[in-house]
């Protein structure tokens, strides 16, 4: 069997409002949760320079009108 890569996890959760929340998903442990505030933008370029790629975006509510998003990164541990 091929060796499978490890992988770390993390998302951001942003509001309507533009508050945003990031968390860090470790093995073992819980979140580590971080609020962003309105410097979510800024942090996708931080992001992107650690090594983080965006993986998959969805909206976290029912799919209503203008319901929060939420924005799934990957990195290679």
């Amino acid at each position: 069997m091929a060796d499978r890569g490890r992988w770390q996890y993390c998302q951001i959760e942003v509001g309507t409002n533009s508050m945003a929340i990031l968390r860090q998903f470790v093995a073992d442990r819980d979140p580590v949760e971080h609020d962003l505030r309105n410097t979510w933008p800024a942090m996708l370029g931080k992001l992107g320079e650690q090594g983080w790629e965006l993986v998959s975006v969805f909206p976290n509510e029912s799919g209503r009108g203008r319901s929060p998003l939420t924005y799934v990164f990957k990195r290679p541990l």
